[in-house]
């Protein structure tokens, strides 16, 4: 766990390590989610390297086909930046604000959003972490299709579950997001 505090008048206040540019905010709302969490061990030791990971999952989210609308958007005629969102989320879909919370009146970023944040990111850690996956991905990408190495090893290269799942490597983001995600959810009467 990160230990990020600042000294006031004598006093250690604990601080927030912060991440711009990520659904998840600070390492440690990362930290809460994956709390007793085993498949993340590794993930949590990175501390600040985590950013990096969480950084990515919301851009690839931030990519997805997504139904509906960003909330903010630029009004027409206006000077700046207001009602500026630099995310896809919060977003209204069908008339509907996802993410609105009755207390504060205000949108939020859904729990289901901030869920797949953490799950694509460990996906992609686990991912790059293993070479032979990082390999593999270079392999296809140039086309291969099957490879054989003398005859004592060959492999075919399926597809992969960035493929499956609309980009995300995640089986668990996938099924967060698939509500928010164009053409994910097949509607039936």
């Amino acid at each position: 766990m990160i230990l990020s505090a600042l000294l006031f008048f004598g006093v250690i206040i604990m601080v927030d390590t912060e991440i711009t540019g990520s659904y998840i905010t600070t390492i440690e709302l990362a930290e809460a989610y994956f709390e007793g969490d085993p498949r993340a061990t590794a993930f949590l030791a990175l501390d600040e390297g985590m950013a990096w990971y969480l950084q990515r999952a919301t851009k690839i989210i931030d990519n997805l086909p997504l139904m509906g609308t960003t909330y903010y958007y630029f009004k027409a005629g206006s000077t700046g930046l207001d009602g500026y969102q630099p995310r896809q989320f919060p977003r209204i879909i069908d008339g509907i604000a996802y993410g609105w919370n009755m207390v504060s009146s205000i949108p939020e970023v859904p729990q289901e959003i901030l869920d797949a944040c953490c799950e694509e990111a460990l996906a992609l850690y686990q991912f790059y972490a293993d070479s032979d996956n990082v390999d593999r991905k270079s392999m296809k990408e140039q086309g291969v299709k099957a490879y054989n190495l003398g005859g004592v090893y060959s492999e075919t290269l399926g597809r992969s579950n960035a493929d499956i799942h609309k980009g995300l490597i995640s089986s668990e983001a996938y099924e967060l997001l698939k509500g928010y995600i164009a053409g994910a959810v097949e509607i039936t009467f």
